[in-house]
């Protein structure tokens, strides 16, 4: 029975994954070095405070403290992300859906929260969600289940009882270590890897999720 439904925010409703890694490559960048490909999959899915101070230790600087830095980054990732990206297909037909079977819907992200308002606020979908969290006041991020538990409890729904959606891996070992169901959405880039596997379905798109699967995933 699936009786409430946690969906992350970045690479799974906003195609915004792409810009926060011009975001920290621009920042990073100016203070020390810029992220390679192989950091940005490991960094995906982790908050910006837990990615500043792990980049801090690697590639130091100096005068600008990890406060500024996380300012600067956020700053320049809603700037990006309302000029060039869009919601993910299926997005806002898949919240109506939701909406329509009267199910608590949650969203929980490791983004800032001035972010998860803002973003959702320009996309007009803010008020399909009843409970919004963010990792950032948690004392872990993902792959730590925290915000996920945190999400649930404001639901009122028992964790074996929600439906998380994901695209990251970390999100995806943070929603099982919560004890919930996983339906994990990978970009294509990363579709083929085996990993996925530990979610309970594996989906190539939003558009994707129907009553079949629904049910599929109830039983």
């Amino acid at each position: 029975m699936i009786s409430g439904v946690i969906f992350d925010m970045d690479g799974l409703l906003v195609d915004s994954e792409p810009w926060w890694r011009e975001a920290e490559t621009n920042v990073f960048g100016s203070l020390s070095k810029a992220p390679d490909p192989a950091d940005f999959e490991e960094m995906m899915g982790n908050r910006i405070e837990e990615v500043i101070a792990r980049w801090r230790v690697k590639h130091p600087w100096q005068g600008m403290s990890d406060e500024a830095v996380k300012v600067a980054i956020v700053d320049e990732v809603q700037r990006l992300v309302t000029t060039h990206a869009q919601l993910m297909p299926g997005v806002r037909e898949l919240l109506e859906w939701l909406h329509a079977k009267k199910l608590p819907v949650a969203l929980a992200s490791s983004s800032p929260l001035r972010l998860i308002r803002g973003l959702m606020q320009f996309y007009g979908i803010y008020h399909y969600f009843h409970v919004v969290c963010s990792a950032e006041v948690e004392e872990y991020g993902k792959p730590h289940p925290a915000v996920f538990i945190t999400a649930a409890r404001h639901l009122g729904v028992a964790a074996h009882e929600i439906l998380v959606f994901e695209d990251s891996f970390n999100g995806v070992i943070a929603a099982k270590a919560a004890r919930m169901k996983c339906v994990a959405v990978p970009a294509p880039e990363h579709a083929s890897q085996n990993r996925f596997a530990a979610a309970d379905l594996v989906l190539p798109s939003l558009t994707r999720m129907d009553e079949q699967v629904w049910m599929q995933l109830s039983n």
